[in-house]
């Protein structure tokens, strides 16, 4: 079924923006009587909806009563701030895999350093990012984005965002303890969990230490060193691949 965006879900007829009456006609193409999925990706309500009148500047539809998804486990993910478009790449994929809250950390060897001027408008576009990666793979609920910390506030806010039963992993090229076992484990039995992944050059030995001091342990993925876009992917496809079996 094809899957609109929405905020604000309430019974009854309801005008679309222009934007979004463009999407329903030019992207999803759907005509007068067309029913679909209408969700909100902040609250993860979801409710069906049907199209009653297609125009491309002021679509109107009819919507069912509005129900709650169950949540989501948490899944966390500090993410050291990448070069270029890489957070947006981070973001999407994170979120088909089922991140429930992204913290871009600002660390020592973070190449690209957040603008302040431009900071509302790069958080705007993560999280129109999120909500259509939300939209495209089924998830009732987008993750929720903060803007840039820095690294002692982002894994400490991280850390008290799984609570105390909650695991959490700082992911190190260097570490000697191997992530598998401990992410089996903790998958087993349903904790919430929160990945700490470097920026471009990795952690360094300071960055390592506070997160241990926060609860983080350092763990290894293995002999390969992935790129920093390229950890959030693999560490929550297998949180996801574990918890559903």
């Amino acid at each position: 079924m094809r899957r609109l965006p929405l905020e604000n879900l309430a019974e009854g007829e309801r005008a679309l923006s222009a934007e979004a009456s463009r999407y329903l006609v030019r992207v999803l193409r759907l005509d007068d009587g067309a029913e679909l999925e209408v969700f909100d990706p902040r609250t993860g309500e979801v409710a069906r909806a049907r199209v009653i009148a297609a125009d491309g500047r002021r679509a109107r539809l009819s919507l069912s009563p509005p129900a709650r998804r169950p949540r989501e486990p948490a899944s966390v993910l500090v993410q050291g701030y990448p070069k270029g478009d890489k957070l947006a790449d981070v973001v999407r994929d994170a979120t088909e895999l089922g991140a429930t809250l992204i913290v871009p950390a600002i660390c020592a060897r973070s190449v690209a350093r957040p603008d302040d001027a431009r900071g509302d408008r790069k958080l705007d576009r993560l999280e129109a990012v999120a909500a259509e990666a939300a939209r495209q793979c089924g998830r009732a609920r987008a993750p929720t984005i903060t803007s840039p910390l820095p690294w002692t506030e982002a894994i400490a806010f991280a850390r008290a965002s799984i609570g105390e039963d909650g695991a959490a992993f700082a992911l190190w090229e260097r570490a000697s303890a191997p992530l598998g076992p401990r992410l089996v484990e903790v998958a087993r039995r349903g904790a919430a969990v929160a990945f700490a992944v470097g920026p471009e050059g990795g952690l360094d030995e300071a960055e390592i230490a506070s997160a241990e001091a926060a609860g983080f342990a350092a763990t290894s993925l293995g002999a390969t060193i992935l790129r920093t876009e390229t950890v959030a992917a693999a560490v929550l496809g297998a949180l996801g691949v574990l918890r559903s079996a």
